[in-house]
């Protein structure tokens, strides 16, 4: 059975209104993922830091904090602190909280966080990666500090992923123990905490961020712009869309909108905004008319919002010409877009002047 699809009105900042048909709540996703992230205490995430150096209070937070100079921790691999997730996490905040139109530039840059958190932060060998976090532990033991007989048996040490509270942490300082799917003995097999709030899947976040920002480009790059209402910038480059055309056209054609081949702005202006057009392959040259970069999307159908005298005077004179006969039998009569032929004497037509 096809997924249902509704119609969604917006407002951009600069006064355009458009309208999509499709799937468009990749923003809402977003937004329910961080208040996931944010519900995840420090203490559930068994992440809370040391007395006199508390870590942040939640999950996101902690997000936030992924390998900065404040919480890289002494002995991590990871010595150049200016590629943890801080970074991408401001950018994409960014992007799904102040956007109010996607362009194509603003997909590709969406893209662009996809590629950067799968090749730094999903990457089986990256130390960036969540899961390869590392720590280390004694080899083997035995007993547990709570009945007072904990004994290490191996002094080796064993490196661990992910998550430091595995059972040796659990028997030898009394802590909790953390799931076992938070920890492993092999790179890129432990799914911890801020794994899964990069990557879903996991006991606490199941839809992560790679998810939501994947989401976003598959719903941009099928989402349909029905309509879109703006005040033109470069009115004049749709005079090349034909519903445009041919309605200018029959303004022209209608001897109620002209006197002595003057035309009535103000009528002609209200018509022009109370038409809705058609446009006909030429989305480009609508995103253009209203200040947008290219969007990823065609665009539908458009109207224009209060229109000037002067743009009025721009589209008759760019689809009438420089010499156009009105059906009152009157040359057009536009100042300095359009010529009037000047009637001769028969003295002047005898003369040859």
């Amino acid at each position: 059975m096809p997924k249902k699809t509704k119609k969604a009105t917006m407002k951009t900042s600069n006064g355009v209104e458009y309208q999509i048909d499709g799937q468009y709540d990749f923003k809402q996703k977003y937004a329910d993922w961080v208040d996931d992230c944010k519900g995840q205490s420090k203490e559930k995430i068994m992440s809370v830091g040391k007395k006199g150096n508390p870590k942040p209070e939640n999950l996101y937070l902690q997000l936030e904090q992924h390998v900065t100079e404040n919480w890289v921790r002494p002995q991590s691999r990871n010595k150049g602190k200016n590629k943890g997730v801080f970074q991408l996490l401001k950018l994409i905040n960014k992007s799904m909280t102040q956007k109010d139109i996607y362009t194509n530039k603003d997909v590709d840059e969406i893209k662009s966080y996809i590629r950067r958190i799968k090749v730094r932060y999903e990457a089986a060998e990256s130390s960036y990666n969540p899961r390869n976090i590392l720590f280390t532990r004694k080899a083997k033991f035995s007993g547990s500090k709570s009945a007072g007989n904990f004994k290490i048996e191996d002094d080796s040490d064993v490196e661990i992923y992910g998550h430091y509270a595995d059972d040796f942490f659990a028997a030898k300082y009394g802590g909790k123990l953390a799931p076992s799917s938070w920890h492993s003995t092999s790179m890129n097999t432990a799914n911890p905490p801020l794994a899964q709030a990069l990557f879903g899947k996991g006991n606490l976040i199941t839809v992560g961020l790679l998810d939501v920002l994947e989401e976003a480009v598959k719903q941009l790059e099928s989402m349909r712009i029905t309509y879109m209402a703006f005040n033109p910038y470069r009115i004049g480059n749709l005079s090349e869309i034909k519903s445009v055309k041919d309605f200018v056209n029959d303004i022209l054609d209608n001897p109620e909108l002209f006197k002595n081949g003057s035309p009535k702005y103000s009528q002609i202006a209200r018509a022009i905004e109370g038409k809705r057009f058609t446009v006909g392959g030429k989305s480009d040259t609508v995103t253009d008319a209203a200040k947008l970069a290219a969007l990823p999307s065609d665009i539908e159908s458009f109207n224009l919002q209060r229109i000037s005298t002067g743009q009025v005077k721009t589209l008759l004179g760019k689809i009438a010409g420089k010499t156009k006969k009105l059906e009152s039998g009157d040359y057009l009569n536009i100042k300095g877009f359009s010529q009037v032929p000047v009637k001769k004497s028969w003295a002047e037509l005898i003369r040859g002047y």
